[in-house]
């Protein structure tokens, strides 16, 4: 007897349970919305902070970073204040197709893959992936994805300059990416299946505006993403078959952007902070005596001597520096901060940050020493950015959209979860896929 029950994940990157619900109501996505129907369709929690490395792979984990290690797109060198690229090299615990090696997996376009190790099946890494003959595995994959010109993602800055050229390349990209998920579905053996669509994620940062504005010069287009992402998914569900299970998630939510908040100019502001000269351009000139930085996203280090050589904060100080900076940063507002709501709705009593937290209440694991000392949540809509060369605290952006850690979604072809499981968060789901998958036929 069989006793694999063959399993299918979804990912749309960064799409809120918020706008799909909207978009169900006005019969955009009646595919989606005929799987939300017939299973579960839950609101979902996912990683502090939102952003894809971490939430992507709490994911494939089960795990929060305090077990497997990813903070953030960046990391620290050890011992420095100076940055680093992790990647899935990086990942300390062991993702589904690893805690099943004996399961055939097909693995397409999962952020934060690359490079790409060998598994009993097929790999090709989503971003960041700057050299596709290590994104993919086995490499015989390569002579045909390089005949269909296979991108792995949109060209972010380009995108920035010419946003009629980006929307053209996010269709182009959906329609690429589904059409080797299909290929690789129909052609090739599997028991497990996960694949990502990034391209809902840039959509939303640079045309989020757009959502819920109809007179928007871009609302269509907006809509029109949506509505080709609803025939993907309607093709994919045919493609498996009614038999394979179904899980469908986003890495997390998505709101409104205001403004940019630049986290080391307001330490620096506040003296927390100093630089080795008047113009730095890398956290690397964040000078030793300085007692606590900030990196992307949302993360503050202390400098203490016990983590970074030369470090101005002794062992014996941590805890009450700590307490002193995470009181000060619970009660700073909006006007401390020197910044001004550009919508004109919060005022300069408001405050900056919804919560200061410690890596003790957030994290757990073997790498829980790893961890930032704080994670800051920001007041909606005010994203929080790591740059050192800034001359204010705030500034407007290209983008229209930011990520958010509490509208995240999951769909899943078993009505039973409402109750089983009303609150999940994205660490959930690696335990439900392996549940399926040792399901019998």
């Amino acid at each position: 007897m069989n006793l694999t029950r063959r399993t299918a994940v979804l990912g749309l990157d960064g799409v809120p349970y918020s706008l799909l619900q909207r978009l169900f109501q006005q019969g955009i996505m009646p595919c989606l919305a005929r799987e939300a129907a017939q299973g579960a369709f839950l609101r979902m929690r996912t990683t502090l902070p939102p952003v894809s490395p971490v939430a992507w792979t709490s994911f494939l984990t089960g795990e929060g970073p305090g077990a497997h290690g990813i903070f953030g797109f960046t990391d620290l060198k050890p011992g420095m204040i100076s940055t680093r690229l992790p990647s899935f090299d990086d990942v300390r615990s062991p993702v589904i197709w690893q805690q099943r090696p004996d399961l055939r997996a097909i693995v397409i376009n999962v952020p934060f893959t690359y490079p790409a190790r060998p598994l009993n099946g097929i790999l090709i890494a989503g971003f960041t992936a700057p050299l596709l003959d290590r994104a993919v595995y086995p490499p015989e994959l390569l002579p045909w994805l390089n005949a269909k010109d296979y991108q792995v993602d949109a060209d972010i800055e380009r995108g920035r300059y010419n946003k009629h050229v980006l929307l053209e390349e996010l269709f182009r990209l959906l329609s690429l990416h589904g059409d080797v998920m299909a290929s690789l579905l129909a052609t090739r053996p599997w028991d497990l299946f996960i694949g990502v669509i990034t391209g809902t994620d840039r959509l939303n940062h640079f045309f989020f505006d757009a959502a819920y504005d109809p007179s928007h010069p871009f609302h269509k287009d907006f809509i029109d993403y949506y509505r080709a992402v609803d025939t993907f998914v309607g093709r994919f569900r045919e493609k498996i078959g009614s038999d394979t299970r179904l899980v469908i998630l986003s890495d997390h939510g998505f709101t409104s952007l205001k403004t940019q908040v630049y986290v080391n100019h307001i330490l620096r502001s506040k003296g927390w902070l100093r630089f080795k000269g008047e113009s730095p351009a890398l956290i690397d000139d964040v000078h030793p005596d300085s007692v606590a930085f900030a990196m992307d996203a949302n993360r503050v280090y202390l400098n203490t001597r016990d983590r970074f050589r030369g470090g101005a904060v002794s062992r014996t100080e941590k805890i009450e520096v700590l307490r002193r900076l995470q009181q000060e940063l619970r009660d700073l507002t909006l006007g401390d901060a020197g910044i001004t709501d550009p919508d004109g709705v919060d005022g300069p009593g408001d405050l900056l940050f919804d919560h200061v937290l410690s890596r003790e209440e957030i994290y757990e694991g073997d790498c829980l020493h790893l961890a930032p000392d704080l994670i800051l949540l920001p007041r909606r809509g005010y994203d929080l950015k790591g740059q050192v060369n800034v001359t204010a605290p705030s500034a407007g952006d290209v983008f229209t959209g930011m990520h958010t850690p509490d509208d995240a979604f999951l769909i899943v072809d078993d009505p039973a979860l409402v109750d089983r499981l009303p609150s999940p968060k994205i660490t959930d789901v690696a335990g439900l896929v392996l549940k399926f998958l040792s399901q019998a036929c």
